[in-house]
């Protein structure tokens, strides 16, 4: 653990979850950055290691919890709250960060949501993810950072997937009415590690943040974004973007919209975190599925 005598000493993090999007963001993200050492633990191993020892203050500085995200669904995360909840009331436990998001709200507000709105959301991801965020804010110390929706452009990811429909020639059809604000791994990693940082060298601010990028747009929309954005590679990604102009246009003259934006500015006021848009990594990202090379 880093202390007074060696302030200059790297910072050690737990990653729980570092094999999910979120956490192999954080680690490239900060993977030249000096100021970090990282045990990094991988989803199989999370119970095992959010029992043992080594979380506490004698051997790490912060927990970082990208794991939940990824795993709020999975029949064993009932044990992991169980030990959650003993881990952050310890004395010796560490700074806790979680990571959640706006899935916590049931997107009936027609302004995006502060820190203060009650989650409302009944799914059972949702529900899980509120008993983990209560768990963790049940000690004053802790942080839960709430985000938009993540995008990273890898594996199972709502961008990759929408690129191999137009790869396949396959239809794309969404039928979602939600409003929100979507948001790189890459730009939460920048976020979180910035508030663990601050942190770390005294900044006492805690409770729940909200972060996610500027600009809300809607599902259908974001589909056209990223059929605009390939169709500067792809002829099929421009014929696919005209056929769901239909279906588009059935989405606008919907009533029952469901915003899942998030208000970012306690944030901004405690950390100095500006949002950024997300427009410029959706177009990196789709160059980079297509291989082709940046100017």
């Amino acid at each position: 653990m880093t202390t007074l005598e060696n302030i200059n000493a790297p910072m050690r993090v737990v990653l729980l979850g570092s094999d999910t999007e979120l956490g192999r963001a954080i680690r490239q993200y900060y993977d030249n950055d000096y100021d970090f050492d990282w045990l990094e633990v991988p989803c199989h191993e999370v119970l095992a290691k959010v029992s043992s020892s080594v979380l506490d203050q004698q051997y790490c500085d912060a927990i970082i919890d990208a794991y939940s995200l990824r795993s709020a669904l999975q029949n064993d995360y009932d044990q992991y709250l169980e030990l959650l909840g003993t881990l952050v009331l310890r004395d010796t436990c560490p700074l806790f960060y979680m990571l959640s998001g706006v899935q916590v709200f049931l997107g009936e507000k027609e302004s995006s949501y502060l820190e203060t709105d009650e989650p409302d959301a009944r799914s059972r991801f949702a529900r899980r993810l509120v008993e983990a965020e209560q768990k963790v804010l049940s000690s004053e110390r802790h942080i839960v950072l709430r985000t938009g929706w993540l995008f990273s452009g890898a594996q199972d990811d709502f961008i990759a997937n929408t690129i191999n429909l137009v790869r396949a020639g396959s239809p794309i059809e969404f039928h979602d009415t939600a409003i929100g604000c979507p948001t790189p791994v890459s730009d939460v990693a920048r976020v979180l590690l910035s508030v663990v940082k601050q942190r770390h060298y005294g900044a006492l601010n805690s409770g729940v943040y909200h972060y996610c990028c500027s600009e809300e747009i809607s599902w259908m929309g974001l589909v056209e974004a990223v059929l605009t954005t390939a169709g500067q590679f792809d002829p099929k990604a421009q014929s696919a973007l005209e056929l769901i102009g239909d279906t588009a246009n059935a989405l606008e003259m919907a009533t029952e919209i469901k915003r899942q934006s998030l208000s970012c500015r306690k944030i901004f006021g405690h950390y100095g975190i500006k949002q950024r848009s997300w427009r410029p990594v959706l177009r990196a990202l789709i160059r980079d599925m297509y291989n082709i090379p940046s100017n």
